[in-house]
Protein backbone atom coordinates (compact mmCIF):
# COMPACT_ATOMS: atom_id res chain seq x y z
CA UNK A 1 0.00 0.00 0.00
CA UNK A 2 1.80 3.54 -1.49
CA UNK A 3 -0.12 6.79 0.24
CA UNK A 4 0.59 10.28 -0.89
CA UNK A 5 0.82 12.20 2.44
CA UNK A 6 1.55 16.32 2.61
CA UNK A 7 3.50 17.31 5.99
CA UNK A 8 3.26 21.02 7.06
CA UNK A 9 6.54 22.48 8.04
CA UNK A 10 7.20 26.20 8.52
CA UNK A 11 4.86 27.58 6.06
CA UNK A 12 5.43 24.44 3.82
CA UNK A 13 4.09 21.56 2.56
CA UNK A 14 6.54 18.36 2.21
CA UNK A 15 5.31 15.45 0.30
CA UNK A 16 5.76 12.25 1.69
CA UNK A 17 4.82 8.82 0.44
CA UNK A 18 3.80 6.11 3.44
CA UNK A 19 4.60 2.67 2.08
CA UNK A 20 3.66 -0.80 4.15
CA UNK A 21 2.53 -4.06 3.43
CA UNK A 22 -1.31 -4.75 3.99
CA UNK A 23 -0.84 -8.17 4.85
CA UNK A 24 0.59 -7.34 8.19
CA UNK A 25 -1.64 -7.01 11.23
CA UNK A 26 1.31 -4.95 12.79
CA UNK A 27 1.32 -2.16 10.18
CA UNK A 28 1.97 1.66 12.34
CA UNK A 29 3.60 -0.40 14.96
CA UNK A 30 7.59 -0.20 13.87
CA UNK A 31 7.93 3.34 11.40
CA UNK A 32 11.09 3.69 9.23
CA UNK A 33 11.92 7.25 8.38
CA UNK A 34 14.11 8.29 5.39
CA UNK A 35 15.87 10.75 5.23
CA UNK A 36 17.40 11.79 1.77
CA UNK A 37 21.06 13.45 1.35
CA UNK A 38 22.29 17.27 -0.11
CA UNK A 39 20.80 17.64 -3.73
CA UNK A 40 18.67 14.11 -2.98
CA UNK A 41 15.35 13.49 -2.97
CA UNK A 42 12.84 10.59 -1.32
CA UNK A 43 13.97 8.46 -4.18
CA UNK A 44 17.98 8.84 -4.06
CA UNK A 45 19.87 7.38 -7.09
CA UNK A 46 19.10 4.43 -9.15
CA UNK A 47 15.92 4.14 -6.27
CA UNK A 48 18.31 3.07 -3.81
CA UNK A 49 15.06 3.99 -1.01
CA UNK A 50 12.78 3.29 -3.21
CA UNK A 51 13.93 -0.16 -3.42
CA UNK A 52 14.89 -0.75 0.41
CA UNK A 53 11.56 0.54 1.35
CA UNK A 54 9.94 -2.63 -0.72
CA UNK A 55 12.20 -5.05 1.65
CA UNK A 56 11.40 -3.54 4.68
CA UNK A 57 7.75 -3.47 3.96
CA UNK A 58 7.62 -7.00 2.87
CA UNK A 59 9.05 -7.34 6.90
CA UNK A 60 6.34 -5.63 8.00
CA UNK A 61 7.52 -2.05 8.54
CA UNK A 62 5.97 1.04 7.47
CA UNK A 63 8.65 3.52 5.66
CA UNK A 64 8.09 7.10 4.99
CA UNK A 65 9.70 8.58 2.29
CA UNK A 66 9.73 12.21 1.79
CA UNK A 67 11.26 15.48 0.13
CA UNK A 68 12.57 18.13 2.47
CA UNK A 69 11.44 21.84 2.02
CA UNK A 70 13.19 22.87 -1.05
CA UNK A 71 13.79 19.69 -2.59
CA UNK A 72 11.96 16.96 -4.84
CA UNK A 73 8.22 17.61 -4.90
CA UNK A 74 7.90 19.79 -1.89
CA UNK A 75 7.36 23.40 -1.41
CA UNK A 76 9.92 26.33 -0.83
CA UNK A 77 13.26 26.82 -2.53
CA UNK A 78 16.17 24.89 -2.35
CA UNK A 79 18.59 28.17 -1.92
CA UNK A 80 17.04 28.53 1.45
CA UNK A 81 17.88 24.99 2.76
CA UNK A 82 20.40 24.51 5.34
CA UNK A 83 20.92 21.50 7.58
CA UNK A 84 19.39 22.84 10.63
CA UNK A 85 16.67 23.45 8.51
CA UNK A 86 16.35 20.14 7.54
CA UNK A 87 16.33 19.28 11.14
CA UNK A 88 13.64 21.16 12.18
CA UNK A 89 11.47 19.49 9.10
CA UNK A 90 12.36 16.12 10.72
CA UNK A 91 11.51 16.32 13.73
CA UNK A 92 7.72 18.33 12.31
CA UNK A 93 7.47 15.04 9.94
CA UNK A 94 8.22 13.03 13.43
CA UNK A 95 5.70 15.19 15.44
CA UNK A 96 3.14 14.49 12.19
CA UNK A 97 3.67 10.66 13.12
CA UNK A 98 2.86 10.53 15.63
CA UNK A 99 -0.03 12.25 16.01
CA UNK A 100 -1.36 10.78 13.54
CA UNK A 101 -0.56 7.41 13.74
CA UNK A 102 1.21 6.84 17.32
CA UNK A 103 3.69 4.17 16.12
CA UNK A 104 5.63 2.30 18.93
CA UNK A 105 8.95 2.38 17.22
CA UNK A 106 10.55 4.91 14.70
CA UNK A 107 13.93 4.09 13.35
CA UNK A 108 15.82 6.95 11.48
CA UNK A 109 17.57 5.92 7.86
CA UNK A 110 20.22 8.69 6.05
CA UNK A 111 22.65 8.47 3.49
CA UNK A 112 25.42 11.19 2.88
CA UNK A 113 24.45 15.17 4.01
CA UNK A 114 21.05 12.88 4.94
CA UNK A 115 23.40 11.02 7.76
CA UNK A 116 24.66 13.98 9.12
CA UNK A 117 20.68 15.22 9.56
CA UNK A 118 19.62 11.97 10.85
CA UNK A 119 22.25 12.00 13.64
CA UNK A 120 20.88 15.32 14.70
CA UNK A 121 17.47 14.02 14.15
CA UNK A 122 18.30 11.39 16.54
CA UNK A 123 19.72 13.19 19.46
CA UNK A 124 16.20 15.25 19.14
CA UNK A 125 13.99 12.78 19.14
CA UNK A 126 12.20 9.74 20.55
CA UNK A 127 13.44 6.82 18.25
CA UNK A 128 14.81 3.21 18.50
CA UNK A 129 17.84 2.67 16.07
CA UNK A 130 19.46 4.47 13.52
CA UNK A 131 21.02 3.44 10.30
CA UNK A 132 23.63 5.94 8.10
CA UNK A 133 24.75 5.16 4.66
CA UNK A 134 28.22 7.13 3.70
CA UNK A 135 27.29 9.74 6.21
CA UNK A 136 28.78 12.99 6.35
CA UNK A 137 30.40 13.45 9.81
CA UNK A 138 32.27 16.88 9.71
CA UNK A 139 29.95 19.49 7.33
CA UNK A 140 32.03 22.43 7.42
CA UNK A 141 35.19 20.43 5.62
CA UNK A 142 33.19 17.68 4.13
CA UNK A 143 31.23 20.44 1.77
CA UNK A 144 34.69 22.20 1.59
CA UNK A 145 35.87 19.31 -0.34
CA UNK A 146 32.64 18.63 -2.62
CA UNK A 147 32.47 22.23 -3.66
CA UNK A 148 35.77 23.13 -3.76
CA UNK A 149 37.85 25.94 -2.37
CA UNK A 150 36.88 29.16 -4.60
CA UNK A 151 32.95 28.44 -4.49
CA UNK A 152 33.12 27.37 -1.03
CA UNK A 153 34.81 30.50 -0.07
CA UNK A 154 32.17 32.59 -2.08
CA UNK A 155 29.12 30.78 0.08
CA UNK A 156 30.95 32.11 3.40
CA UNK A 157 31.31 35.45 2.51
CA UNK A 158 27.51 35.47 1.85
CA UNK A 159 26.90 34.79 -1.96
CA UNK A 160 24.43 32.11 -3.63
CA UNK A 161 27.00 29.74 -5.37
CA UNK A 162 25.36 27.76 -8.31
CA UNK A 163 26.15 23.65 -7.58
CA UNK A 164 24.96 21.83 -10.74
CA UNK A 165 22.22 23.54 -11.15
CA UNK A 166 20.68 23.82 -8.03
CA UNK A 167 21.36 27.30 -6.13
CA UNK A 168 23.10 27.05 -2.61
CA UNK A 169 22.06 29.95 -0.31
CA UNK A 170 24.33 31.85 2.25
CA UNK A 171 22.73 30.41 4.97
CA UNK A 172 23.36 27.02 4.09
CA UNK A 173 27.17 27.67 4.88
CA UNK A 174 27.26 30.09 7.86
CA UNK A 175 25.18 27.21 9.29
CA UNK A 176 27.79 24.84 8.77
CA UNK A 177 30.02 25.96 10.82
CA UNK A 178 27.88 25.50 13.75
CA UNK A 179 26.48 21.67 13.19
CA UNK A 180 28.50 18.86 14.92
CA UNK A 181 26.57 15.86 14.71
CA UNK A 182 29.33 13.23 16.18
CA UNK A 183 28.61 15.58 19.59
CA UNK A 184 25.33 15.72 18.78
CA UNK A 185 25.56 11.84 19.36
CA UNK A 186 27.72 11.91 22.40
CA UNK A 187 25.25 10.20 24.83
CA UNK A 188 23.31 8.33 22.32
CA UNK A 189 22.87 4.48 23.36
CA UNK A 190 20.38 3.22 20.33
CA UNK A 191 21.83 0.65 17.80
CA UNK A 192 23.45 1.80 15.31
CA UNK A 193 24.74 0.42 11.71
CA UNK A 194 27.16 2.86 9.79
CA UNK A 195 27.44 1.73 6.04
CA UNK A 196 30.47 3.38 3.70
CA UNK A 197 31.86 2.40 0.51
CA UNK A 198 36.09 1.67 0.53
CA UNK A 199 36.38 4.10 -2.24
CA UNK A 200 33.92 6.77 -1.63
CA UNK A 201 35.86 9.92 -2.97
CA UNK A 202 32.97 12.64 -1.90
CA UNK A 203 32.70 11.54 1.72
CA UNK A 204 35.29 9.51 2.61
CA UNK A 205 35.45 6.57 4.52
CA UNK A 206 36.79 7.96 7.70
CA UNK A 207 33.77 10.15 8.12
CA UNK A 208 31.96 6.66 8.65
CA UNK A 209 34.63 5.46 11.07
CA UNK A 210 34.01 8.87 13.23
CA UNK A 211 30.66 7.74 13.67
CA UNK A 212 31.84 3.89 14.89
CA UNK A 213 34.73 5.11 17.18
CA UNK A 214 32.16 7.92 18.78
CA UNK A 215 29.00 5.79 19.34
CA UNK A 216 28.81 3.56 22.28
CA UNK A 217 26.58 0.79 20.32
CA UNK A 218 27.80 0.95 16.29
CA UNK A 219 28.43 -1.73 13.89
CA UNK A 220 30.62 -0.49 10.96
CA UNK A 221 30.32 -2.06 7.73
CA UNK A 222 32.48 -1.41 4.46
CA UNK A 223 31.39 -2.19 0.93
CA UNK A 224 34.58 -2.64 -0.67
CA UNK A 225 35.48 -0.72 -3.79
CA UNK A 226 32.40 0.52 -3.93
CA UNK A 227 31.66 5.02 -4.26
CA UNK A 228 29.61 7.46 -2.95
CA UNK A 229 26.12 6.51 -4.66
CA UNK A 230 27.05 2.39 -4.84
CA UNK A 231 26.76 2.50 -8.53
CA UNK A 232 27.05 -0.84 -9.46
CA UNK A 233 24.23 -3.71 -9.08
CA UNK A 234 26.87 -5.64 -6.94
CA UNK A 235 27.55 -2.39 -4.70
CA UNK A 236 23.75 -1.81 -4.19
CA UNK A 237 22.77 -5.19 -3.28
CA UNK A 238 25.52 -5.33 -0.94
CA UNK A 239 24.32 -2.38 0.95
CA UNK A 240 20.71 -3.26 0.73
CA UNK A 241 21.29 -6.73 2.32
CA UNK A 242 23.77 -5.65 4.90
CA UNK A 243 20.63 -3.01 6.20
CA UNK A 244 17.67 -5.40 5.69
CA UNK A 245 19.66 -7.65 8.00
CA UNK A 246 19.93 -5.15 10.39
CA UNK A 247 16.41 -4.67 10.09
CA UNK A 248 15.25 -8.40 10.57
CA UNK A 249 17.30 -8.37 13.70
CA UNK A 250 14.56 -5.45 14.96
CA UNK A 251 11.61 -7.18 13.82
Amino acid sequence: MREAIWINSNGNKMLGILEYNESFKNRGQKLVLFIHGFVGTKVEPHRMYKKLSDRLCNLGYTVLRFDFVGSGDSDGNFEDMTIEGEVQDGINVVDYCMEKYNYKEIYILGYSMGGCVASILASRVKNNGLVLWSPVSNPFWNFHHIIGDEKFRMGLEGKEIDYFGDVVGQDFFQNLMEIDPIKALHDYQKSTLIIHGTKDTDVFPVNGYNYYKNLANSELYYVKDADHCYSKREFESELLDKTEEYFKKHR
